[in-house]
């Protein structure tokens, strides 16, 4: 059985969307009208739901996972 989906899981998924279409938390966030530090926990938070890693992180630079290339073309 597929588990009710809540509002934050919703807004983390709308956060990695955004991140994951620009390349960057600092766009994503100025296009969702958040702070970067929001997008971040945001990711950080669905990672942990899903218990994967959606971007390996280097520097200030973010490139995404195969499964968060999976997540992205089913969002």
């Amino acid at each position: 059985m597929i588990e009710e989906l809540n509002g934050d899981f919703l807004q983390w998924l709308r956060g990695f969307y955004y991140v994951a279409q620009t390349g960057s938390i600092r766009r994503a966030a100025q296009m969702m009208n958040r702070n970067p530090s929001t997008i971040s926990y945001q990711l950080r938070s669905l990672e942990e739901e899903l218990n994967t890693v959606l971007f390996d992180r280097y520097k200030k630079s973010l490139r995404i996972t195969p499964e968060g290339k999976k997540l992205f073309e089913w969002t």
